[in-house]
């Protein structure tokens, strides 16, 4: 038994044409614009987090302060009260 494959041969070929449509703008700037004008995403998330640390440790600095003045005034603060009484 012989048996042959065929395929459908498609008599009316029509050619499709394409039209190459130009790419619109994109709304991201080039990131050399951001260097030179510094507001680039990466600047602004480091001088934030800068900014951050520098009111994090000056923030710190005036706890200590505040604790290392409570621990000296306290004990005379106590002494001149004990005199006081006496």
């Amino acid at each position: 038994m012989k048996t042959a494959l065929t395929t459908p041969v498609n008599s009316n070929r029509t050619t499709q044409t394409s039209q190459l449509i130009p790419a619109s703008a994109t709304s991201v700037e080039n990131p050399s614009t951001w260097m030179r004008d510094g507001y680039s995403p990466t600047e602004i998330i480091l001088a934030a987090a800068f900014l951050t640390s520098l009111s994090i440790g000056g923030i710190a600095s005036v706890i200590v302060a505040i604790t290392g003045l409570v621990k000296t005034l306290v004990p005379v603060m106590v002494q001149s009260a004990r005199e006081n009484n006496k």
